[in-house]
């Protein structure tokens, strides 16, 4: 029985010999994913020991070709483990101590954007105190005036209270440490003064900071321009998708496009410049067509190729190079390299190269749902494409048809393209918006649909001429814009229409992190291989889906202060106590447990219950007096001061707070524990 497993393998794999180098990507990353998960940070020593003991039995077994292939496969992995350790601990060394109270600092702007309320908020640098002491590290402050503006390169001065990265708010939830680590940020915090600009003492000239600097008030500038030109509902969206810049959109155009299923397109991704470059592609060659002696004399395909990447490189430069964008140029330069050296642009060695090279520029990236959910669309529609396009080709091509009836195909092709690809990229992301999100969109399809031809037809043409107009014409620019808002209002109207209809979104619980990884490993091996051993993946995905009913909400979970403390109902969902304030530490809660705030009536009955005015044992097992709480006979609220599990004092101090399980088994969940003693943590 062994003997015929190994020989269908071997047989298989012989015949997909071919295809693995596309695994090539997917064993750095494993690499790169082994080093997140571990709940400590590894010793290099440890890691420096492993590639020694590798390239020791490589040289051993230098001469037995299985054994060194196996060596190989291993060595990827742990190549893709050492890169994101060393550039982990390269990160760590630049970022320095943060000062234990609030301090007079003076500092260099290297970025202006908005928080999520709206307040200017700045990015600085060669920060020091009053005594000209340096403050190592990259600080983002928040201002309290909204009006004043900063310009990148200015240095100013302030009373600023300065801390530490902010930690996971929630076990199981997002790790705003990590990300701002990655981004070589050492902390964050608000000015307590008013901040003054002063005069920045002269460096030496630096070509590069110069460049950088003068590009960041550029895109400032193109931001301010067309808020000035459009009404804010589309101003906001037009320089998210022109600039990147997302903070200023307002919640309720997010949520709107979140629950439509069309919130990709406010983050600049493939389809943007995908979109650009092929547009900018086609209007060269249009032009050139045109000019019957340029055409003739020279290759208008391959000229066309210099002008898509050129205006990708622009496009990528002022739209502030985030991994989304930079994983869509180099996956957009990757096509159009094919086109001009006449080898085939869309295929699975493209996206396989494309991931390789974004993992070696950013490994972080893989941990973030922006990389996952894109490439796990892109491969589910290359894969699908290698299958029926030669199909479709030959339908097409079909020699009988008339004018007509290639206009008709020409409709279906379309049609059946929105159709198919939304439903197949709506698919591939959909445990990735579990996981992460704890949303799906039931209505993407449809959404989709309205909505993809007026980005096609209306809002990326307009944005390809924005781009062109803007180093030459001020009114060119400024109608490119007015039509970008027409669209882009038209957008906004189909985006609150399917995501107002009931049922649009769906909250659900987080799937556990090992169900993931056996659907993506499932998907993977389904559309890497091409053999029939492929449909192996599907057992793997079914095992990942099973492990969903596995996801359930704590009893309780609670604040380290103590004063936010959320309780499951009789539903299921989570419901916070009444308590002042907090309302982001809130907003992570409902959303995170796939809960939701209670309306009006709701909450009244739940103050009353806080209050010991009432009871009300349909809703949630809690009765309350004026100083303590029970809940389910099991759980006691000393409110303001202390809380008891089984009889026994939790100690939050520390701890981040606390998730509590109360069967089958009592377990208590330190956000401490889930965040682990990882280097972005270690402040």
């Amino acid at each position: 029985m062994l003997e015929k497993i190994c020989k269908y393998i071997k047989n298989n794999f012989i015949q997909d010999k071919k295809r693995a180098i596309l695994w090539l990507p997917v064993l750095f990353g494993s690499g790169i994913s082994l080093y997140f998960y571990l709940p400590y940070e590894p010793s290099k020593w440890i890691t420096l020991g492993v590639i020694e003991i590798i390239l020791f039995l490589a040289v051993i077994f230098r001469y037995n070709i299985k054994i060194l292939r196996i060596l190989g496969v291993f060595s990827i992995v742990v190549a893709g483990f050492a890169w994101i350790q060393i550039k982990s601990i390269y990160i760590d060394s630049q970022l320095g101590k943060i000062p234990s109270a609030k301090t007079y600092i003076k500092a260099k702007i290297i970025n202006v954007d908005q928080n999520s309320k709206g307040k200017t908020r700045l990015l600085i640098d060669e920060v020091k105190d009053f005594d000209d002491n340096a403050i190592s590290g990259k600080y983002r402050v928040s201002l309290r005036d909204k009006k004043k503006e900063f310009k990148i390169g200015q240095c100013v001065e302030m009373v600023a209270n300065l801390k530490s990265r902010p930690a996971a708010l929630i076990v199981g939830g997002y790790e705003f440490s990590r990300k701002l680590f990655y981004n070589n940020i050492t902390g964050s915090g608000f000015a307590e003064s008013p901040v003054y600009k002063i005069d920045c003492i002269q460096d030496k000239y630096n070509i590069l900071s110069t460049v950088k600097n003068k590009l960041l008030n550029f895109r400032k500038d193109i931001s301010i321009r067309i808020s000035n030109i459009l009404p804010s509902s589309e101003a906001m969206v037009a320089t998210a998708i022109i600039t990147g810049e997302k903070n200023a959109i307002d919640k309720k155009i997010i949520k709107s496009y979140r629950d439509s299923g069309i919130a990709h397109f406010l983050s600049i991704s493939g389809l943007h410049m995908s979109m650009v470059a092929g547009l900018m592609f086609f209007l060269v060659r249009l032009i050139m067509a045109l000019v019957p002696p340029l055409c003739l004399k020279y290759d208008s395909k391959k000229i066309a190729v210099y002008f898509a990447v050129t205006i990708s490189v622009f496009y990528l430069l002022i739209s502030g190079a985030e991994v989304p964008a930079q994983r869509a140029f180099i996956m957009t330069f990757i096509v159009v390299m094919g086109v001009l050296f006449n080898r085939r642009a869309i295929s699975m060695n493209t996206i396989a190269w494309a991931a390789f090279f974004i993992l070696l520029i950013t490994p972080e990236a893989l941990v973030g749902a922006s990389f996952q959910m894109s490439f796990s669309a892109v491969v589910v529609l290359i894969a699908f494409y290698e299958k029926i396009s030669n199909k479709i080709i030959l339908w097409f091509n079909h020699n009988n048809d008339n004018i007509f009836e290639r206009f008709c195909k020409c409709i279906i092709i379309y049609l059946f393209g929105i159709i198919v690809a939304d439903a197949l990229a709506s698919f591939a992301t959909i445990p990735f918006a579990i996981y992460h999100f704890n949303r799906i969109a039931v209505y993407t399809s449809l959404a989709n649909l309205l909505a993809g031809p007026i980005i096609g037809f209306i809002i990326m043409p307009a944005v390809l001429l924005s781009l062109l107009m803007l180093p030459f014409s001020s009114i060119g620019f400024d109608i490119g814009i007015r039509l970008v808002g027409w669209g882009i209002s038209l957008v906004n109207k189909i985006a609150l229409w399917v995501g107002s209809i009931d049922g649009a979104s769906v909250q659900v619980l987080s799937m556990p992190l090992w169900g993931l990884i056996l659907i993506v490993l499932g998907g993977l091996w389904l559309c890497i291989w091409e053999q029939k051993w492929r449909w192996w993946g599907v057992a793997f995905m079914f095992l990942g889906l099973v492990s969903i009913p596995f996801s359930q909400n704590p009893d309780a979970i609670v604040s380290e202060d103590l004063k936010v403390i959320a309780l499951k109902s009789e539903d299921g969902k989570m419901v916070i106590l009444p308590c002042r304030g907090k309302n982001f530490i809130k907003e992570i809660w409902y959303e995170k447990t796939a809960s939701q705030q209670p309306n009006k009536k709701q909450y009244e009955k739940i103050k009353k219950i806080y209050k010991g005015e009432d009871v009300y044992p349909d809703i949630i097992q809690l009765k309350c007096n004026k100083e303590t709480c029970i809940y389910k006979n099991r759980l006691k609220i000393i409110k303001g001061k202390n809380i008891y599990v089984d009889n026994k004092k939790i100690n939050l101090k520390n701890s981040g707070g606390i998730s509590v399980y109360l069967s089958p088994l009592t377990k208590i969940k330190r956000v401490k524990e889930y965040i682990g003693g990882r280097i972005w943590n270690n402040q």
